[in-house]
């Protein structure tokens, strides 16, 4: 899925308090100051920073696995920790076999 922000991207996005605050705080720690935009969500606060081309060669092809088979077996390796899941975030990251 193509998001229109330049390339890869480390992305970090922390949903699940009511209190902004403390999504952005998560959301900081998460990438540990590699974020170099914020975007406060619906239901998330996101922080991004495009890969830079070593990072990208170090990793290889960046992809997009949400509802493909690997994000179903990722998935699955966290069994019960999915109960705390909305189950609209899961439709969306799992999906029901898309690809």
């Amino acid at each position: 899925m193509d998001m229109n922000l330049g390339g890869p991207v480390w992305h970090a996005s922390v949903a699940g308090s009511l209190v902004k605050a403390v999504l952005e705080s998560e959301a900081a720690r998460q990438l540990a100051g590699v974020g170099e935009w914020r975007e406060p969500g619906e239901k998330a606060f996101h922080i991004r920073r495009r890969l830079t081309a070593r990072e990208q060669r170090l990793v290889g092809p960046v992809v997009d696995i949400r509802r493909s088979g690997e994000a179903r077996m990722r998935a699955a390796r966290l069994g019960g920790l999915l109960a705390l899941a909305p189950p609209e975030v899961l439709a969306e990251e799992i999906g029901k076999g898309d690809r």
